[in-house]
């Protein structure tokens, strides 16, 4: 079993070689279509197969590409479009572990995110963007 297993592992990578394989949008793509497939098992929501078919098989195209500099250009282009997302979903995932020890307030100046530990008392920040000077309770 062994030897077919490393077989099989050869031969994936040897079809792999040259092409683009998985990036951001790839992936995105490949949740997008399973997202439509689970909901297309619900009832009266057939119709999402075939958006599920075409995500996943655009999904398979792209990681098998060749045309490796036309993929990094869609990739670059995705990542562009959904940049302002990400970070925003960054910064919500940072505010939500830290949410204990650390307290985040935009800045009246430049909507800048800022944060000062909790517990330390009221204090003065002052905001490295626009240097918007702002007295916080903490």
């Amino acid at each position: 079993m062994k030897g077919f297993l490393e077989r099989m592992q050869w031969k994936m990578a040897g079809a792999m070689q040259g092409r683009r394989g998985a990036d951001s949008l790839s992936n995105t793509l490949v949740v997008a279509g399973i997202v439509c497939l689970v909901l297309s098992v619900l009832p009266h929501m057939g119709l999402f197969s075939w958006p599920a078919l075409a995500l996943l098989a655009y999904a398979l195209f792209r990681t098998y590409s060749k045309n490796i500099a036309a993929r990094d250009r869609e990739n670059e282009a995705f990542l562009r479009a959904t940049e302002k997302p990400r970070r925003a979903l960054s910064i919500g995932r940072k505010k939500w572990e830290n949410r204990e020890t650390t307290l985040y307030f935009k800045c009246r100046g430049c909507g800048q995110e800022l944060s000062v530990p909790r517990g330390k008392g009221t204090l003065r920040v002052v905001c490295p963007k626009c240097k918007t000077e702002t007295v916080k309770k903490s």
